[in-house]
């Protein structure tokens, strides 16, 4: 493949941030851009030098010249049009979440699965140089076995970049149908950076709130996750009185990863609340800090970019695929039927046919694992494995 064509569908705030990583790209280009807004479309066109604008993204899709296309428009228009792009052919990267539900997930995975092309759902996040260093870290074992990690995520009404009022409109109709724009379009960055550093979740609890009766804060999730005994948690909290220095989003997130013999601190992502190192570790003596780390946000999305591209050429996976995508959007509606529900939800049982009889049938056997495992004694529980 020579250097890359690709068309980008939808051109709100977030795609300025999409377009770095083609900025003087030998490999990829953007050739097109589509957007109902004609204005606004001929305004990329210019500003990112493509060399088309489409009114309509159909005639985007139909021209052999594209190669690839970004799907960058609200969540429930994704699945209508990956189908569509995967039916002309095109490979395809699309904003996170992939979609509304499963059903439809299901839909978009099989439809990309007969066309050989590549598909991606974009997560910034874990394209951020500094959660990169951590998963690093972790993986070399220097703070031991993981057992916990934590999530701040903080916002506030003032601050970060100038956003078109207009870009709020489809964000609220979500949060009107219970997708919230915080725990469920933002979170999907905080659930996918709590996979990506420590593994597979096994089930979630969760207490959502607005103080305002529009914004999804307070809110607090616990999960646990499938292999070991790990856990994690996220606080979301709105200030309304309170500026976030940000040059994006007003918000702000850390990330907390202890372990059996240390402890990680990312210190910052999408704004600038907390100064000094962006990553700390503990090793069990003192404490050692990361200056030299790229922490500007728009690095992830520059980075996924690249990994699009590199998929395309064939000489990475993508990341995330569409089952992984799957696999977040799955914990992200386990939160809001927790919340809803006002109980412990086991990520799998959204994939059942009979999700609350599964669930039964779980809690049941884990109340008789633990009265077994009480009535044993220490010599039995040895033998199985139970302690040291």
């Amino acid at each position: 493949m020579d250097r890359i064509n690709v068309g980008i569908i939808g051109l709100g705030r977030i795609s300025d941030l999409h377009a770095i990583g083609y900025r003087n790209n030998e490999e990829a280009r953007i050739y097109g851009v589509s957007t109902r807004t004609e204005k606004t479309g001929l305004a990329k066109k210019a500003e990112w030098g493509a060399e088309k604008y489409y009114k309509d993204y159909h005639d985007m899709l139909a021209d052999p010249v594209i190669d690839a296309v970004e799907i960058l428009t609200p969540q429930k228009l994704h699945e209508e049009m990956v189908i569509e792009a995967a039916a002309a052919g095109k490979h395809i990267m699309v904003q996170k979440p992939m979609t509304i539900d499963l059903a439809s997930a299901d839909r978009m995975l099989a439809s990309v699965a007969e066309c050989d092309r590549v598909y991606k759902v974009i997560e910034n996040y874990i394209f951020y140089p500094p959660i990169q260093k951590a998963k690093e870290l972790i993986d070399s074992g220097v703070i031991g076995e993981p057992i916990n990690m934590r999530i701040k995520f903080i916002s506030g009404s003032q601050g970060g970049w100038d956003i078109d009022p207009r870009a709020w409109e489809w964000r609220m109709q979500e949060n009107i149908e219970g997708r919230g724009m915080q725990t469920f379009d933002h979170g999907h960055h905080m659930w996918c950076v709590a996979w990506y550093l420590m593994g597979d979740i096994d089930r979630v609890s969760a207490w959502i709130d607005s103080a305002d009766g529009v914004v999804d804060c307070p809110a607090n999730i616990i999960w646990k996750y499938k292999e070991g005994i790990k856990y994690g948690s996220c606080d979301y909290t709105h200030c309304w009185d309170m500026k976030m220095p940000s040059d994006y989003y007003a918000n702000d997130e850390w990330f907390e990863i202890t372990g059996s013999k240390g402890i990680i601190l990312i210190n910052r992502a999408t704004g600038k609340l907390r100064t000094g190192p962006v990553l700390s570790h503990f090793n069990g003596t003192r404490w050692i800090h990361y200056d030299d780390i790229e922490s500007d946000w728009s690095s992830g999305f520059r980075n996924a970019t690249y990994n699009f591209i590199s998929a395309m050429k064939g000489r990475e996976a993508p990341l995330l695929t569409g089952e992984e995508a799957r696999g977040i959007l799955k914990i992200a509606l386990a939160i809001i039927k927790s919340s809803k529900e006002r109980r412990e939800v086991f990520i799998d049982e959204l994939d059942q046919p009979d999700p609350d009889l599964y669930a039964k049938e779980r809690r049941e056997r884990e109340i008789r694992e633990t009265k077994e495992r009480r009535g044993m004694t220490l010599e039995e529980l040895k033998a199985k494995g139970r302690i040291l």
